[in-house]
């Protein structure tokens, strides 16, 4: 086994054991939500999976950005919410109903949103993306969907442990993810210096800074689905837009692995000033 499987392995069951505990922690009312409020769901819809594409667009047509870098943050556009994003969607004020239907929602629209960006890019940009069957399908079933209906299904057989089940989990998740990313940090330190340059920081600033107000924007009326909504825009699966970009643009894959890495860190410290203050 190399080194790299070792690492793919250390990060995937640090997420797998943190969507399990977030499964565990839900206490589900109103079962999915999001799923049964259509306004809900459209405005999720509507800021992840057609304002923040578009403005990606926009951005990587107007801007200059190294090859690479625009299939790389496309890739992100469209790809679904982060495995692990569901404690900071409920720390951010969401309820579990609400957190966890987005989650769901995400995986869906995704799914939906990927054949239609995958045009674009033959049309727009003359690039072909062929992908392996069922790769992104694989992917959103093993680091979402089925460690969610596994916490979910623990928490209902087993309510009086699910707390400490939970805290097991999320503790060694935790743990093993946190090293598993710091190792692929060291790891690809080379790829992320090298998609600095060119405006690379600067278009991913921006289209984070984008997707933080068209998510706090469009999510409504209640101020419980604000900052959740906006968290949930700009937090997208690394694995599913390394797919996607890797696809299309193969020659560059150094520059995709670079900039998928960039934006997640830039995702994660830039809203921070304003999640303080909403917590």
């Amino acid at each position: 086994m190399t080194p790299q499987t070792l690492l793919k392995l250390l990060i995937l069951a640090g997420v797998v054991l943190l969507v399990i505990a977030i499964g565990l922690r839900a206490r589900l009312r109103r079962p999915l939500l999001i799923l049964r409020q259509p306004q809900l769901a459209l405005r999720a819809m509507l800021a992840m999976y057609v304002a923040m594409p578009l403005v990606a667009l926009l951005l990587v047509t107007l801007l200059p950005h190294r090859p690479g870098v625009g299939a790389a943050l496309l890739g992100l556009t469209v790809s679904p919410v982060l495995p692990p994003w569901g404690k900071k969607g409920t720390a951010l004020g969401g309820d579990a109903d609400y957190v966890i239907g987005l989650q769901v929602l995400s995986c869906v629209l995704a799914l939906l949103a990927e054949p239609v960006m995958i045009a674009v890019g033959a049309r727009w940009f003359g690039v072909e993306t062929v992908l392996a069957p069922w790769a992104v399908e694989k992917v959103l079933l093993v680091t979402v969907l089925a460690p969610l209906a596994v916490g979910l299904g623990l928490a209902r057989l087993a309510p009086e442990r699910a707390s400490g089940l939970a805290e097991q989990a999320e503790r060694l998740g935790g743990v093993l993810l946190l090293a598993g990313v710091l190792l692929l940090l060291a790891l690809q330190a080379p790829a992320i210096l090298g998609a600095i340059g060119q405006g690379t920081v600067a278009l991913i600033a921006l289209l984070v800074a984008a997707g933080l107000l068209l998510g706090h924007a469009l999510a409504g009326p209640d101020p419980t689905h604000r900052w959740p909504l906006a968290s949930a825009t700009v937090s997208r699966h690394p694995a599913v837009a390394l797919l996607l970009a890797s696809a299309a643009v193969p020659q560059h894959q150094p520059t995709v692995v670079g900039t998928v890495l960039l934006y997640l860190l830039t995702a994660l410290l830039l809203p921070i000033p304003f999640e303080r203050r909403q917590r």
